[in-house]
């Protein structure tokens, strides 16, 4: 797996289709520069979505839900056609798309239905109980979506209209981050970015602990294809420690722009949740940058 990986570093993701989930919240709304800039640098079709929760028409009398549905439908349409507005007088292409019921289970079928290469959301980040609580509907979104997810939290300080500069590509070897590579890789040449591949150590290494950074930071240069056409020669770096927490750090002490990472599918931000699931978790709650998440069953599409 890695050696494919390796091989499949020097690949052009396209993102033809990007497709932004909001509920027209505040948290919603911070990812919105994010789904245009990206929409106009890749020349992508953006669609700009929202679906009607149940509970909005769930205990209405029978008689009053189509008109519940159809007035709430045409007022979705109406703000999302004001936030695909600056797009739209570019001429780039844009739909709008509401739908009802299940959030996620609806966003999932626009995501098949119109080929969706990215998805972009918006992350409230909450705290409660000495947990890191992101908004229900966005960690669904993470967890189950069958392509890659642009997650925008409410500590983000970065620019959307900059671009991507400085990239942190945070890797545990799983195939889910080993997936994440060929984006991250990807984005840094396409931006011409500084990226910094990283590798957390869990914990305090005291047996032989020289010989494990070393044999991990080998490990991890040799992820790096040769003629990767990178601007600039990527920095491998290895620490050890709570894992999310030098996730973060790394990434605030450079001012990273993205945070790359790989997450493990349905589960991943549950109390069973797999190790780096969890870690993703609180990375993309707490994180200063947008945090882009990639499972390991999403297959890139490639120019």
């Amino acid at each position: 797996m890695a050696t494919l990986a390796r091989k499949n570093l020097n690949n052009a993701i396209a993102l033809k289709n990007i497709l932004l989930a909001t509920d027209f919240s505040d948290s919603a709304t911070r990812a919105v520069p994010f789904a245009l800039t990206l929409a106009a640098h890749y020349g992508a079709k953006l669609y700009a979505a929202h679906v009607i929760p149940e509970e909005a028409y769930l205990l209405a009398r029978p008689e009053f839900v189509e008109r519940i549905l159809a007035e709430t439908r045409d007022y979705a349409g109406y703000k999302l056609n004001q936030l695909v507005a600056p797009i739209k007088k570019r001429g780039r292409p844009c739909e709008v798309l509401v739908g009802d019921g299940d959030v996620c289970e609806a966003l999932t079928g626009f995501v098949q239905k119109y080929e969706v290469d990215l998805v972009i959301v918006g992350t409230s980040g909450r705290t409660g109980l000495g947990k890191v609580i992101l908004g229900s509907t966005a960690e669904e979104i993470i967890r189950e979506a069958t392509s890659p997810v642009l997650a925008v939290g409410p500590h983000v300080l970065a620019d959307a209209s900059a671009g991507f500069q400085r990239i942190v590509y945070a890797t545990d070897f799983s195939p889910g981050s080993l997936r994440a590579a060929e984006y991250a890789f990807s984005l840094a040449r396409e931006y011409e970015a500084y990226l910094t591949v990283l590798h957390v150590v869990e914990g305090i290494l005291r047996n032989s602990a020289h010989l494990a950074l070393q044999l991990t930071e080998k490990r991890l240069r040799e992820m790096i294809p040769p003629g990767n056409e990178l601007l600039y020669e990527p920095e491998v770096l290895v620490e050890s420690g709570p894992v999310a927490s030098q996730i973060l750090g790394v990434a605030a002490e450079l001012a990273a722009d993205l945070i790359v990472m790989g997450v493990r599918g349905a589960g991943a931000f549950g109390q069973t949740a797999s190790h780096f699931g969890s870690i993703a978790h609180k990375v993309v709650s707490l994180a200063r940058c947008p945090v882009l998440t990639v499972g390991h069953a999403q297959k890139p599409e490639r120019d």
